[in-house]
């Protein structure tokens, strides 16, 4: 019964003589003082009936974790196997093994399209680093306020989870995202934080690079206690000035990513694997901090309403050969001028954008010299892939490249109807190098399943990642572990199109989770970080937005266990630390 029936039910029950004369003003008074007060009452009953049963979820976002680093490992992870399991083997939980980012090469991309559930293409978040070509200008993520990826969200009229947690009357906090549109509550990093990461990260490890432990244990205490400026935001102040528990609260641990970039001397002289140096770091660091997040939980007397979904944005793998940065630059700076001190890029004729795995280079239409007329294929483009093939090191790191097509805007009796081709550059090289041999090399979108395992998945991501004024116009996509990098001491890479970067999993677990979804699951089937939104919603009881690229798949498991299977005893005894 709704709370407005329950209230009607006992006024009438407390007021029985409501109609009758106004000589027995006196009664009614009492009466109406009577029903007043268990009106005041029953609402508190069923406020707090409603606090004690809703779930609470928080997201712990493992930036960078790999594949398995987890259900591989947890007999040496206490406080994850307690999280998952329960103490006394007692939990549910669903394991999704095989979770593909959003798209290939992409991270704060990725973030942005896992916490709104739809494609670049469709949040204008389409790269870490992208030019455009509208404005000529190249726009990036970072800034002092960290306000940009909001402001993209907002201008294209894309909502969060945190707007749609808001539009059901709920509440949301963000701890280091810098994503927050719709958030109740965001804590942030700043300047301050991040000197004195670096600082410690030279103290201890002799570079001047954030360290990883200081980040994940100051991200740790800003989410539970804040800082001096954050505490009315942390989860103890919120409690102290709202008297609530948020009901999603979004905490994103960047530490792991940063370890595996740049893992300690020790470990790097001895060669350690990506997975050996991941484990070390979800054992000495992640997992105790995992233990302060359910001793403070259980301090807070919320810990028995909340399930936890463990998940990571993307992967990681270990460098097998570094690439000078620039050396794209150096392949095409005789021909094409490019960027510089004396020339704007509303003047020059060809940027390439930064990257690691991929690197991104838009041409200019150099008759029209307007940069959203689409370069001419054999005057523009097939000069600019002619010069980067005649590179030896392009050839030592590549693995393919993929050319802009442009339906209906360049006629060059070539037909055009997909937004990108494959070139087959060892083809071509064989060939005269003539106008008709870049013609014959141009081959289908789906010719990319030959050279990747992830094929399909490679060739979705690149037709939902840009749009037409951001899309670049040659993409060319390395061999696996080999990253254009200026740093050459760097030990690890991710945003690369193979599995170790592309794969992750997600776990959804807590001591709340068996109210909704009893038992434990593992999801045969490979799921996106484009589900996050759709499960949130789900766990939580807010109506699924429509419109969404992701969907549920714990869905199924409300209806009947399609697409999973139940998981055996005893089957996350782990493989233990090696």
């Amino acid at each position: 019964m709704s709370h407005l029936g329950k209230t009607q039910l006992l006024f009438r029950a407390a007021n029985p003589t409501r109609h009758r004369s106004s000589g027995a003003g006196g009664h009614n008074t009492v009466a109406v003082s009577l029903v007043a007060a268990l009106i005041v009452l029953a609402s508190a009953w069923g406020n707090a009936e409603a606090a004690k049963t809703a779930p609470k979820v928080v997201i712990l976002e493992f930036h960078g974790m790999k594949q398995g680093i987890l259900d591989e490992n947890l007999e040496d992870l206490p406080h994850f196997q307690e999280l998952i399991k329960g103490p006394n083997d007692e939990h549910a939980y669903v394991y999704i093994p095989r979770v593909l980012t959003t798209v290939p090469a992409a991270s704060q991309p990725a973030v942005s399209s896992m916490y709104t559930g739809v494609y670049p293409q469709r949040t204008g978040v389409v790269s870490t680093i992208w030019f455009d070509r509208t404005t000529t200008k190249v726009r990036t993520l970072i800034s002092y306020w960290q306000q940009r990826i909001n402001r993209i969200l907002a201008a294209n009229g894309v909502k969060t989870l945190f707007d749609y947690v808001g539009d059901a009357g709920k509440h949301a906090l963000t701890v280091m995202l810098m994503l927050t549109n719709g958030a109740d509550w965001s804590v942030k990093s700043g300047g301050f934080f991040w000197g004195n990461a670096s600082v410690s990260g030279f103290v201890r490890n002799g570079r001047w690079f954030p360290d990883s432990s200081y980040v994940d244990d100051r991200t740790i205490s800003g989410f539970l206690r804040g800082h001096v400026t954050a505490y009315k935001k942390s989860l103890r102040g919120i409690r102290k000035y709202h008297h609530l528990v948020p009901d999603v609260m979004a905490v994103q641990l960047l530490g792991i990513d940063l370890f595996s970039h740049f893992p300690p001397r020790d470990l790097q002289k001895r060669e350690a694997s990506m997975d050996w140096i991941q484990r070390h770091y979800a054992r000495s660091v992640l997992d105790p901090l995992v233990g302060r997040v359910i001793r403070d939980l259980k301090k807070a007397c919320c810990y028995e309403d909340t399930l936890f979904l463990l998940v990571s944005e993307h992967g990681f793998t270990r460098i097998k050969k570094h690439i000078a940065d620039d050396t794209l630059d150096h392949s095409l700076a005789g021909h094409f001028k490019l960027p510089g001190v004396t020339t704007s890029r509303q003047s020059a004729e060809a940027v390439i954008m930064p990257g690691a795995c991929t690197k991104e280079i838009y041409l200019k239409n150099r008759r029209s010299r307007r940069w959203m007329d689409p370069p001419r294929l054999f005057a523009d483009v097939k000069p600019a892939v002619d010069l980067l093939l005649a590179n030896p090191d392009v050839q030592t790191c590549m693995n393919t490249l993929v050319i802009r097509q442009y339906p209906g805007e360049r006629w060059e009796a070539v037909t055009e109807d997909d937004q990108w081709w494959v070139f087959d550059w060892k083809t071509y090289q064989a060939s005269p190098g003539d106008d008709f041999s870049f013609f014959r090399a141009l081959r289908p979108l789906g010719a990319l399943a030959q050279r990747f395992e992830l094929g399909e998945y490679v060739v979705r991501g690149l037709r939902r990642q840009y749009t037409r004024q951001t899309a670049p116009d040659i993409k060319l996509i390395n061999k696996k572990g080999y990253y254009f990098e200026r740093d050459f001491d760097k030990y690890g890479h991710h945003g690369s199109y193979y599995p170790d970067d592309c794969f992750v999993s997600f776990w959804v677990a807590g001591p709340a989770l068996s109210r909704i979804i009893p038992g434990r699951h593992i999801l045969d089937r490979t799921a996106s970080t484009l589900d996050l939104v759709s499960i949130v919603t789900g766990l939580l009881g807010v109506p699924e937005p429509g419109g969404l690229d992701g969907d549920n798949p714990l869905a199924d498991l409300h209806g009947g266990p399609t697409g999973f299977r139940k998981a055996a005893p005893g089957y996350l005894h782990g493989k233990g630390f090696h």
